[in-house]
């Protein structure tokens, strides 16, 4: 509930009414030039608060009456009878600014180039990752190469290769040679073996007491003519 109370208060005293305050100072024609100073030094100083108080509020938000001492700090900057944020702008900023202008204005430059390389970087990478997915093809040929750099290749030297021949080689070499023929033994052809069918049938000729018949059977003669004149004949009842 308090905490409500104060920041409706700084948000009238610290804010709403310096934002008028200085829109009536930049509506005066001819404007005058001690107020336009005054109301650039009042928010140069809030700018700042702001952001230390965006950066650390989340380990000074705890602390113990945090809403009563910024309250009161920010009306110190704000009520023009104190005019305390002139008072720090005057001792403190200006000397700051001062002597580190030089190396803010680098620190700008590299944190905004660095920024805008990264998300550069990131926004290629993204579209890559797009572009390979629709065409199904790889994301890149430079990512190709440092994952197969990342992976380890075997190497293998010609002294190596000469002494794995050597001890390997003949052993090879002798498993490809055809196996040699007992002696003593004649090779049988083939063409000489009897086949199943041959013994099968001499053995059933054995036990019938039959002679087989060294002649083949009569070749059977052909019925072409036989089936032609049957279709003739047909062909003649059904369009007679």
């Amino acid at each position: 509930m308090f905490s409500i109370f104060f920041s409706v208060l700084c948000s009238w005293f610290a804010f709403f009414l310096p934002c008028y305050a200085t829109y009536k100072t930049l509506a005066q024609r001819p404007t005058i030039e001690a107020d336009v100073q005054k109301w650039c030094m009042y928010w140069s100083v809030v700018g700042a608060f702001v952001g230390f108080e965006h950066i650390a509020g989340w380990l000074v938000s705890w602390l113990p009456f945090y809403w009563e001492i910024k309250t009161v700090f920010l009306l110190f900057l704000s009520l023009p009878q104190i005019q305390g944020s002139t008072f720090i702008y005057n001792s403190y900023m200006q000397p700051f600014f001062t002597r580190n202008e030089k190396e803010i204005d680098a620190g700008i430059v590299s944190i905004q180039s660095n920024i805008l390389s990264f998300v550069q970087s990131r926004l290629y990478a993204l579209w890559e990752l797009l572009w390979s997915v629709l065409n199904k093809t790889p994301v890149s040929q430079g990512n190709a190469d440092n994952a197969q750099q990342t992976q380890p290749t075997p190497s293998i030297s010609l002294d190596t290769a000469i002494g794995l021949f050597k001890t390997y080689g003949p052993s090879l070499l002798n498993s490809l040679k055809p196996v040699a023929a007992p002696a003593g033994t004649v090779p049988t052809p083939a063409s000489l073996t009897p086949t199943a069918s041959s013994s099968s049938v001499s053995t059933m000729s054995a036990q019938s007491g039959t002679p087989l018949s060294e002649t083949p059977p009569p070749f059977p003669e052909p019925t072409s003519i036989i089936c032609i004149h049957h279709v003739q004949a047909m062909c003649l009842k059904l369009y007679a």
